[in-house]
């Protein structure tokens, strides 16, 4: 897979013959946009490129409020990447990444577009249903058939995909579950589990004392959403090497009563001893286990910590 970052004013050094394009943030990279990638797959031969046009940063972070800008992505640009080209079958080919900035937000979606064909020239155009591009989202699916009507290029329109409940499967909608501790949902609507990178910290190592050691974590993505405060049982990858374990994310009222908000990780089966300062960590968020509570005192915190791990690791028997 090829990574092409861009700006808008360079677009026209990239030269495309017969490709097939997708534009869209795709934040969350879910099974909605797994269906369109399909679709254009289907499309393809072996002569045309399937190309992804994708913005960074992602258009709400620049033209948002400061305040709202904070815990709003599901994945880094690196992120997005990475998941894309897990994909099987190499359903992706290019991913054209265009610099977005508050001057490219004004371009109306005509001008936009009509150096998108300049440069890609695509015999073949796949839209999610909602997806838009342009100044106030005026590029949708109704401009491309009122103003093209299939004469420069074949528009697909891809049909919202329903997750378990029969819900439509969005980003918005994923977001709002792992902000209220419905991982399980947002996991079946992205088609892996939710991850969350950063970086092992010195803690106070409170968690020895209690026989429940912990490596702390400084999320790597400061805007990416952080699940709801609680326990969670989860997996781990670091340094190449596969955890499993429970996570509290929160302020720690029963021992410490934080301002900032906290990510700590028991590790299970790990060696007291084990030195992971500095380590980069994948978290995988499997399944929420309880809410945020505090306790009575130290002695009713360890009684529940040993029943969460109990939880965690009858999980784990089963193969989650």
């Amino acid at each position: 897979m090829v990574i092409i970052s861009t700006t808008y004013s360079k677009l026209d050094q990239l030269k495309y013959k017969d490709s097939i394009i997708t534009i869209g943030s795709f934040d969350g990279v879910h099974l909605g946009h797994k269906k369109v990638f399909e679709k254009m797959d289907y499309l393809s031969s072996n002569t045309s490129k399937k190309i992804l046009i994708t913005f960074d940063p992602h258009p709400f972070t620049i033209l948002n409020k400061k305040q709202d800008k904070k815990y709003y992505l599901l994945e880094s640009i690196n992120q997005k990447i990475e998941i894309i080209n897990s994909f099987e079958d190499s359903l992706i080919d290019v991913i054209v990444i265009i610099k977005f900035d508050k001057k490219l937000s004004f371009v109306s979606a005509s001008k936009f577009f009509t150096k998108i064909i300049q440069s890609f020239n695509p015999a073949d155009v796949v839209m999610g249903y909602d997806n838009a591009f342009g100044h106030k989202r005026e590029g949708d699916i109704n401009f491309l058939k009122e103003k093209y009507n299939n004469k420069e290029f074949k528009l697909h329109i891809v049909n919202p995909k329903q997750g378990n409940n029969r819900e439509i499967i969005s980003s918005t909608l994923i977001r709002k579950f792992i902000k209220t501790g419905k991982i399980e949902k947002a996991n079946n609507m992205l088609g892996r589990f939710y991850s969350v990178k950063g970086k092992v910290i010195r803690g106070e190592g409170l968690g020895k004392t209690i026989n429940f050691p912990t490596i702390n974590i400084l999320p790597s993505n400061k805007g990416q959403i952080t699940p709801i405060s609680g326990v969670y049982f989860v997996h781990l990858e670091i340094a190449s090497n596969k955890y499993i374990g429970m996570c509290n994310i929160g302020f720690r009222p029963t021992i410490t009563n934080n301002k900032e908000e906290t990510i700590e990780i028991h590790i299970f089966r790990a060696n007291i001893d084990m030195n992971f300062y500095n380590d980069e960590v994948n978290i995988y968020f499997i399944e929420y286990i309880r809410s945020e509570k505090k306790f009575k005192n130290i002695e009713f915190l360890i009684k529940q910590l040993k029943e969460d791990k109990k939880v965690c690791m009858s999980l784990m028997a089963k193969g989650v």
